[in-house]
């Protein structure tokens, strides 16, 4: 009977936790901070945020800062791309909620460049009065100076040695992806208008979509799922390895842009290698992978949302095609 208890114990204070993230990031209203003013513990509290000014040992402090930080950010609201909660009970009335919180800003008019966070948190809750109250909360973003495989982030101590490489490392930076060193969304974008205000003609746009990814965060958790990210950006290197600008769009979408111009019979040998090559890859994983592929030929005239839709559209169609395959 106890057991039982304490999974759903564990399984409140993650709901907990959910709604808590919900309350502050989606809907920041009057209504949202009294309960999350209500869902904290008035003795214990303490707060450690990504911030230099977040460190709270209190609950007036917080408020005082949450106020401030409103105040900034007025107007700025934010969509939940992806998030992952695991409970671990600590003693008899404690328990700690981990994981990770992936948002995206939701502007009310189209903006150039988003805000976008991946965090990673840790909550502590106690258990008073049939209830979970919230003491102690640390969260964190990952360290743009940290390379992949780099425990150490060297990286920036290196780049200050040198203030003009340090420039160019920080502009270079600005573009890439922080999980896969890939193009972001937005410098591939500009890269690719760039090309077609050049003249790009014959080229070849794919979009790109991994089948089956929502499957291995719920499955295997969200560490294997930036794994299977990562790979895949290798693979995408592999296929395309030199005359093509290669992007992640956000969270499983990726997109290539061939820099010189490509045959419709070179496009779609280039989409069935990468097609192959990842399911040749993943063929061992205990969730089925695959990828499916939109492409559109690039003609002059057209803009990158031209060449953005047409090859989403293409895309979608690859889904509808059974995946794991390639559309025009």
């Amino acid at each position: 009977m106890r057991e039982t208890m304490d999974r759903a114990w564990l399984a409140e204070a993650v709901e907990l936790a959910r709604e808590l993230a919900h309350a502050y990031l989606i809907e920041p209203s009057e209504e949202n901070v009294q309960f999350i003013a209500g869902a904290m513990d008035p003795q214990l509290l303490s707060l450690i945020g990504t911030g230099k000014h977040e460190f709270y040992a209190d609950i007036a402090s917080f408020f005082e800062g949450l106020e401030r930080d409103q105040q900034e950010a007025q107007g700025v609201v934010f969509e939940i791309l992806d998030e992952y909660y695991e409970p671990r009970p600590i003693g008899c009335d404690s328990c700690l909620v981990i994981g990770t919180l992936w948002v995206r800003e939701r502007p009310d008019r189209p903006k150039p460049l988003l805000v976008e966070m991946d965090t990673r948190f840790t909550i502590v809750f106690r258990r008073e009065g049939g209830r979970w109250l919230l003491t102690h909360l640390h969260h964190s973003t990952p360290n743009l100076d940290q390379r992949r495989d780099e425990y150490y982030p060297k990286t920036a101590t290196e780049q200050a040695n040198a203030a003009l490489e340090y420039s160019k490392a920080l502009e270079r930076r600005a573009e890439l992806d922080s999980m896969t060193e890939l193009l972001n969304h937005a410098a591939f974008e500009k890269h690719v208008a760039a090309a077609l205000i050049e003249g790009a003609e014959d080229n070849a746009f794919f979009m790109i979509d991994l089948d089956n990814f929502k499957t291995v965060n719920d499955t295997l958790g969200h560490p294997e799922g930036d794994r299977v990210i990562e790979e895949f950006a290798d693979v995408l290197e592999q296929v395309f390895p030199r005359d093509a600008l290669v992007g992640r769009m956000g969270g499983d979408e990726f997109a290539v842009f061939s820099t010189n111009p490509l045959s419709a019979d070179d496009a779609e040998a280039k989409a069935r290698e990468l097609i192959e090559t990842w399911c040749d890859r993943s063929a061992q994983r205990a969730v089925e992978l695959g990828c499916s592929v939109g492409i559109v030929r690039v003609v002059r005239g057209r803009t990158f949302f031209d060449l953005y839709r047409a090859a989403d559209q293409a895309l979608y169609a690859s889904k509808g095609n059974g995946k794991a395959c390639f559309s025009w």
